[in-house]
């Protein structure tokens, strides 16, 4: 990149760099935005751990069959909170995934910005 240096009055080149520093980020906070979003990252990607940790325990503890319960509403709530959980699980398995692929992606991209 070619840069040009121009003499220009300091109040021209002060509205211009006020309007330019209005509209762009900076690349040490665009730096610094990009460690935040990666160590939030990291974060969910350990709780997302610890709750598929639990989900296996609590698959582990309750490898017993409920009973059918006597009162019909039970078995709907039981019903109910079985799918749910089988809802969550599945949840959580495809955001799992997606964190994977944008770890991936965050190894391959490069101090350029390019996807390499």
């Amino acid at each position: 990149m070619m840069r040009l240096r121009v003499l220009t009055p300091s109040r021209l080149r002060r509205a211009l760099l006020s309007r330019l520093d209005s509209r762009y980020v900076t690349k040490p906070d665009h730096r610094q935005d990009l460690k935040d979003a990666l160590w939030e990252v990291q974060m969910l990607r350990r709780e997302v751990v610890a709750l598929r940790d639990e989900v296996d325990r609590l698959r582990r503890g309750s490898a017993a069959p409920a009973r059918a319960a006597a009162d019909p509403k039970a078995a709907e709530a039981h019903r109910l909170a079985t799918e749910t959980a089988e809802a969550v699980d599945t949840l959580l398995q495809n955001e799992m995934r997606i964190w994977q692929a944008i770890d991936g992606l965050s190894a391959r991209v490069g101090d350029s910005g390019r996807v390499g």
